[in-house]
């Protein structure tokens, strides 16, 4: 009578719990999958089910969407130096012509994205030209954008701007060296980066940081490779 009153009452907090009907205490039954994570909606459901909310979270905060931290370097020689379509003061603050307003270098908001992922691919029903052969990360934002170039540069300088870029551009990998910047490609509001694939990313690396330097800002974000899994595999 004291064992099938004990089995009752386990039964009854079981119940309360939401997991009655199952008193197996190995790794199998309600208490393993108690202790599973859910699933992502991006893993769980078909794209074509994907949520404009969804969509929006996948596409600017997510393992694969990262802000980017915004810092004044001074640039090449010195604090000063000129962006195209602005100025860059000594004083640590950017002002930029036709907006009319000034801004120091942490107003600014910007965003690291991998275009070449296959989920961001996905959720914008488009795969970027090169996807296959490069890693390809968009950095957008209201930042001034020192790579484009500006109106009246001439060669020389235009080589000196592309050869600052490939130096300042990078991924760094956890226990790898680096990966540099193979080409660049302007964007709406940003810059496309393109990296080769020819030196794989592995899940053994851990942790990738992006790192760029735009005339005298730097920005850097930082990616977690192990919640960069689609479908159970690194997709970047």
């Amino acid at each position: 009578m004291d064992d099938v009153s004990t089995l009752t009452r386990r039964s009854a907090i079981l119940t309360s719990v939401g997991l009655a009907g199952g008193l197996s205490f190995g790794l199998s039954g309600p208490f393993a999958a108690l202790g599973a994570a859910a699933k992502e909606f991006w893993d769980d459901k078909f794209p074509e089910d994907w949520t404009k909310e969804q969509i929006d979270l996948l596409l600017n905060n997510s393992p694969w969407a990262q802000k980017a931290s915004v810092n004044f370097n001074g640039g090449p020689g010195g604090a000063g130096g000129y962006l195209y379509g602005g100025r860059i003061s000594p004083g640590e603050r950017v002002q930029y012509e036709g907006a009319g307003a000034e801004k120091s270098p942490g107003g600014f908001h910007a965003l690291v994205r991998w275009e070449s992922a296959k989920p961001l691919c996905a959720a914008q029903k488009r795969t970027p030209d090169g996807a296959k052969d490069f890693y390809i990360l968009g950095l957008t934002g209201d930042f001034p954008d020192a790579a484009k170039p500006r109106p009246d540069e001439d060669v020389s300088a235009g080589e000196q701007r592309a050869g600052m870029l490939r130096a300042n551009t990078k991924l760094d990998r956890r226990g790898d060296v680096p990966l540099y910047l193979d080409h660049i490609q302007g964007i709406k509001d940003g810059e496309l980066f393109y990296f080769s694939r020819l030196d794989e990313i592995k899940p053994s690396n851990k942790e990738i940081t992006f790192t760029t330097k735009l005339g005298p800002m730097e920005f850097k974000a930082r990616f977690s490779l192990k919640d960069m899994l689609y479908r159970g595999k690194l997709e970047l």
